[in-house]
């Protein structure tokens, strides 16, 4: 309506306001939409097609003890491959205080991610590229995530260690140890999402 009388239509018909927002445009811009009440806030896509105003949380769950060892809140807009890596250095630093030991920072000896008590990383396709695979091996660390779906070939040429990666962490995933792993993370890091968010029983607030 608002944008109908901003045009100089008074009072729009049903067929005004359809023709008018066949117009606008559809695409909305962090840049154009702010939260007043919080201004981190990012839109982001929800899996049942709408768009929200939101922060993006991560859980890093044990899969012996099924305890969230690691929750971090970053931007919506950010994709899975690019927020990697901090959920993986705060859970790699919180097991390493839980057994006694201390995160060793110094940059000069250690990977700029903190990955200590941490020996393998089971995630979903979301997080899969060749990026990712090859930055985990680079902390020694044994990845088991799902490769998405591709049209056409790889193309490897001057990527020789990021394929190698890529061929290590397939492997992984098709074996059977792999496969146990993807299950128990669909059955216990989902289920963390379930009782702390909207789908759950309780509701954690960020």
């Amino acid at each position: 309506m608002g944008l109908a009388k901003a045009s100089g239509i008074q009072t729009p018909t049903r067929e005004d306001l359809a023709r008018l927002d066949r117009k606008r445009k559809k695409r909305t811009s962090n840049k154009e939409w702010k939260s007043p009440s919080d201004g981190d806030a990012r839109i982001a896509k929800m899996k049942d097609g709408r768009t929200h105003l939101a922060h993006k949380a991560e859980h890093a769950v044990d899969l012996d003890t099924g305890a969230v060892v690691a929750v971090t809140l970053q931007a919506a807009d950010q994709g899975d491959t690019t927020t990697l890596d901090e959920t993986l250095s705060e859970a790699g630093m919180a097991v390493a205080e839980l057994v006694g030991g201390e995160a060793d920072e110094r940059p000069e000896e250690k990977p700029k991610v903190n990955v200590d008590g941490i020996e393998e990383v089971v995630a979903d396709k979301g997080y899969h590229s060749g990026a990712v695979v090859e930055r985990v091996k680079s902390y020694e660390v044994r990845s088991y995530i799902p490769e998405k779906k591709q049209k056409g070939r790889c193309h490897w040429q001057g990527k020789a260690e990021e394929q190698q990666a890529v061929y290590q962490n397939r492997r992984r995933v098709r074996g059977e140890y792999g496969k146990s792993l993807l299950l128990r993370r669909g059955e216990l890091v989902e289920r963390s999402f379930a009782h702390c968010y909207d789908t759950g029983v309780d509701r954690v607030w960020l």
